[in-house]
């Protein structure tokens, strides 16, 4: 049996993919309007998949984490929006990009297993962003948001504490 390349299987594993995607959407009587963050999903996927689809270019392709984080968090923000009509949220909800950029920093680090700082810089940039959402969130959000932000803020601060405990003081 002949073996088949990883782009080629990649292209078609999206085409199946996307096919299922429309058909689930037609079938269940979905309307286009309620689902069309799913794109930003299947884009998302497509910039995670070129490093674990030719490993040995994992390295060099991590980079292709940022972007894909990009597109899954606007993916989640616009899910939200449609599923819950709160397009308000959006005042406070693009706080979230940074972090998604921070997000894809710590992936394509811990991929492509970078050296230096990166993976720190990452989850500093995702660790802020989540911590001015959810203070944005508690004054200007929702009912929902009202709980969750502050839920989020002594989460955020808790973790803040545990690391000052856990740190290795500095050198002298």
């Amino acid at each position: 049996m002949k073996s088949i390349d990883r782009s080629s299987l990649a292209g078609a594993l999206f085409l199946i993919l996307l096919g299922v995607v429309f058909l689930v959407i037609n079938l269940t009587g979905l309307k286009i309007g309620q689902t069309w963050p799913v794109i930003f999903f299947i884009m998302a996927a497509m910039f995670f998949l070129p490093s674990m689809l030719w490993p040995q270019a994992k390295r060099g392709l991590a980079g292709l984490f940022i972007p894909g984080s990009i597109m899954l968090v606007l993916g989640l923000i616009f899910l939200y929006n449609v599923l819950t009509n709160d397009w308000v949220a959006w005042a406070y909800a693009w706080t979230l990009i940074p972090g998604s950029v921070g997000l894809g920093l710590w992936l394509g680090a811990i991929v492509g297993k970078w050296s230096g700082d990166a993976d720190r810089v990452g989850a500093w940039m995702m660790g802020i962003s989540v911590m001015v959402f959810a203070l944005l969130g508690a004054i200007f959000g929702a009912a929902s948001m009202k709980i969750i932000g502050p839920v989020l803020l002594v989460i955020g601060g808790a973790l803040f504490l545990l690391r000052g405990f856990f740190k290795k003081p500095a050198a002298e």
